[in-house]
């Protein structure tokens, strides 16, 4: 299985706003042969810091 990690920027963003960056990242990978995985939230220096990765994977291919 290989994986794939995208960084979405929360930072200072409405929640509309990341919905449809996340939207936009999710198609193109899915349009790309890429499955999701899940969603890790990163918050570091504040609560007002932070970032979504976004992980997908595909099955049948080695890293």
């Amino acid at each position: 299985m290989t994986y794939k990690i995208v960084t979405i920027r929360a930072t200072g963003l409405t929640p509309e706003a990341v919905s449809e960056e996340l939207e936009r990242e999710l198609n193109a990978a899915v349009a790309d042969g890429w499955t999701f995985d899940r969603i890790q939230p990163i918050i570091y220096n504040s609560s007002t810091t932070g970032y979504l990765l976004l992980i997908l994977n595909r099955q049948g291919e080695s890293a």
